[in-house]
Order: C-alpha cells, then structure tokens, then sequence
C-alpha cells in the first residue's frame, strides 16, 4: 500500500519541477530586457575594435635600413676627416683642437638650426680657430668672439665659460639664431652678429664668411688640398654662392644628397 502511494505523488513532483523551470526561463527573459542587461549590451558594442597587428619589417627592408644608416655614417666621417685636414692646414691649427672644434659645431648646429659648415666660416673670420681669442678693444671673446657682458645670461645657463670651445660655439649659434629670426635673413644677421646693425655696410664680413664657406664644402667633398690652396690666395671655390640659407636642414641635405624629412 505504501509503495503504490509513493509512485502516485511522482506526477505531482514533475509537475512541480515543470512549473519552477517555466518560471526561472520567465525570470530571466525578463532580467534580459532589463535596463542594466541593455547598458551591459551598449558598453560590449562600445568597445573598439582590436588593434590589427602590424606586420614585422621584412629581412630585405631591415637590411636596406642598415645599408642606408651605414652610408650616411660614412659619410659623415668622411666629411669629420675632410674638415680637419683642410681646418688644420689652412689654419695651421693642431687636428685635436680642430677635430674638437668640428664636432661642438655640429652639435651647436642641430640645437640652433644652424649650418655647421656657416659656424665654422664664422669662426674662421672672427677668431682664426683660437679659443682664447680676445679683442682688448671690444672684450670679445673665443671662437666666436661673443661679448661677455652683453651676453652673461648665455654662459650662466651653461656649464663652460666664455673662453670654453662647446660653450662659446652654443652661445655664438644661439645668438646667431635669434638675429637671423629677428632681421629676417642671415646675411642680415651676420651684419648685426659682426656689430654692424647701425651701418650701411659691413666691411665685406658677409663676403669673407660665404667665401670661406665655399672652400668649406669643396673641402669637405674631398678636395682638400685646392680648398687649401684657394684659401692661401683667398679666393672662393666655383660653387661660391652670395647667399645661402645657412640651416642644418641644408646642411643634412647637401650632406647626404636627398631632401631631409
């Protein structure tokens, strides 16, 4: 009697489970549609998309870049090595105090968007390559004969003193700068650099630094000793120009023979 009865209330048991099922599959269609379950949804279709992977360089593009890199290295040693064989011997100036002097010029050149090439015809002309060149007159000072007092701001933000090579060329280049920026050219600059902004000439200065700089470029394509020989009878080299733009972007470009990004 009592086994019959047990198998009697199992219909009722399913129907019970049946009912609870039905209700959960009604609770949670409900929790679908509810506002939260719609943020949750718009938040997923917010994301953006995964970043695509970018391919790797190919062994022919990393190598074409090392190629590349190479040769402007090279190029820019031979242009160190040209510098301070003509620099020396035109100058006659010891190659360690050159090689020094070509090196803080770059340097000076790239900070201030200044051709190396113009800071080292610039030097030439004002100091001859002595860094303790002082004019008793003026009281200016080093390669590039900048005025101490004028300019005590300058050095004050450096760690070298006037008569320093890397200081004095950073301080001439900064300058040099500011007044091509302010007069709107650099042969005008160089008249205000050279002190005379008041005159209606500057005692051919302009011209003495583009000539210099002609031999300077003929020099550093590897003609040294007619760079040399030209400065002796102080002419320029055929590719003299009377204006140039004087930037280091120039200088990149007629180092590497492609247009500088």
């Amino acid at each position: 009697m009592t086994h019959h009865k047990t198998f009697s209330l199992l219909p009722h048991l399913a129907a019970q489970c049946l009912a609870a099922a039905l209700a959960a599959g009604v609770a949670m269609t409900a929790l679908a549609g509810s506002p939260a379950s719609e943020l949750r949804t718009a938040a997923h279709q917010a994301l953006p998309p995964a970043p695509r992977a970018v391919p790797a360089a190919s062994g022919k593009e990393k190598a074409a870049e090392k190629a590349e890199k190479a040769e402007k290295e090279a190029k820019l040693e031979a242009w160190r090595e040209n510098m301070t064989a003509y620099l020396s011997r035109a100058y006659r100036v010891p190659r360690s105090r050159i090689e020094q002097i070509v090196e803080a010029s770059i340097e000076a050149g790239r900070q201030n968007d200044i051709d190396p090439l113009l800071l080292l015809s610039i030097t030439a002309a004002e100091s001859t390559f002595n860094p303790k060149a002082r004019n008793a007159r003026s009281g200016a000072s080093g390669l590039m004969q900048v005025l101490p007092a004028a300019h005590a701001h300058r050095f004050k933000k450096r760690d070298g003193g006037i008569f320093d090579i890397e200081t004095n060329l950073q301080v001439g280049a900064e300058l040099l700068r500011e007044l091509i920026d302010k007069t709107g050219s650099l042969q005008r600059g160089l008249k205000h650099y050279m002190g005379a902004a008041l005159l209606s000439h500057d005692s051919g200065y302009g011209n003495r630094v583009t000539r210099e700089h002609s031999r300077l470029k003929l020099a550093a394509g590897g003609d040294v000793s007619q760079a040399v020989s030209l400065h002796r009878s102080r002419m320029p080299a055929e590719s003299f120009e009377q204006k140039i733009s004087g930037t280091f972007s120039e200088f990149k470009e007629w180092l590497t023979g492609a247009p500088v990004n």
